[in-house]
């Protein structure tokens, strides 16, 4: 028998847990163990269940999804947290990078769209509700890193770029007119530049240099 992916949901509105309840399980590769209505309590349970993903809502009582998300990460790092929220901001969206969030969703996505994103979190991918991308460039154009931070070229900050908003190889290739072969040179040297394992843990560095 194949394993479901076990998530815990995240909300201080209980018909929201359920609907995001039924459309996972309609899936049948999904297995809802879990559910919060504040942030303490959605602490607990992701500690004891450590369960692959916690769906997370921003707006929680007594604290925020984003400061669930940084005690998650270090309680259960192999949790992916995923904010899932009906807030598009670009100030909460980089704080949740910056907490370590796998994720950006928005509460109003397609119910596919939603289940695939989920599995390609699963893969290692950041995932982010198409809209979310394009707040993510604003941030980048009004807040630029320092010069004296800059680690990487031009090149290699447009591509770390397109990384963070979850872009193949062959998908940036696309866009910048390079070869495949060239750009994964590039996320190489990305990657050994800021000292990461990989593109995720590339990103997630980044954002905390302030580089996106």
């Amino acid at each position: 028998m194949v394993r479901k992916t076990s998530i815990v949901i995240v909300d201080d509105h209980k018909i929201v847990r359920r609907g995001i309840r039924l459309i996972l399980e309609q899936d049948g590769g999904f297995e809802v163990v879990g559910e919060a209505n504040d942030g303490p309590q959605a602490v607990l349970l992701i500690s004891q269940l450590k369960p692959d993903i916690a769906l997370v809502d921003i707006r929680l009582n007594e604290m925020s999804g984003i400061d669930v998300c940084r005690r998650a990460v270090e309680l259960s790092p192999d949790t992916r947290v995923i904010l899932l929220t009906a807030y598009l901001d670009s100030n909460l969206i980089h704080q949740a990078l910056q907490a370590g969030a796998k994720g950006y969703l928005l509460k109003d996505a397609e119910q596919m769209d939603l289940v695939n994103r989920l599995r390609k979190a699963l893969s290692g991918e950041l995932v982010f509700d198409p809209r979310v991308t394009s707040s993510l460039a604003d941030y980048a154009i009004k807040h630029p890193p320092k010069e004296d931070d800059v680690l990487l070229s031009k090149r290699e900050l447009e591509i770390l770029r397109l990384m963070a908003q979850g872009m193949t190889n062959p998908e940036i290739a696309d866009i910048l007119f390079l070869s495949p072969a060239t750009v994964k040179d590039y996320v190489r040297n990305i990657t050994d530049k800021l000292g990461a394992r990989n593109r995720v843990e590339a990103v997630t560095k980044a954002v905390r240099l302030g580089l996106i």
